[in-house]
């Protein structure tokens, strides 16, 4: 049961990098404030419930 939880949590951390990494590319090419693209970004590993440095 332990794995299986791992691999959820694998599988979210890496669907909230890949939706940040999209929306980033967004952001820059778009000029988002840096200060709103943070505060989106981390709503995105929050929504997740997963942490961006693991």
């Amino acid at each position: 049961m332990n794995k299986q939880m791992n691999e959820n949590s694998n599988q979210r951390l890496s669907q909230a990098r890949a939706l940040a990494s999209q929306l980033g590319m967004f952001a820059e090419e778009n000029d988002i404030p840096k200060d709103l693209w943070d505060s989106l970004e981390a709503e995105i590993y929050n929504f997740y419930e997963v942490d961006k440095n693991s």
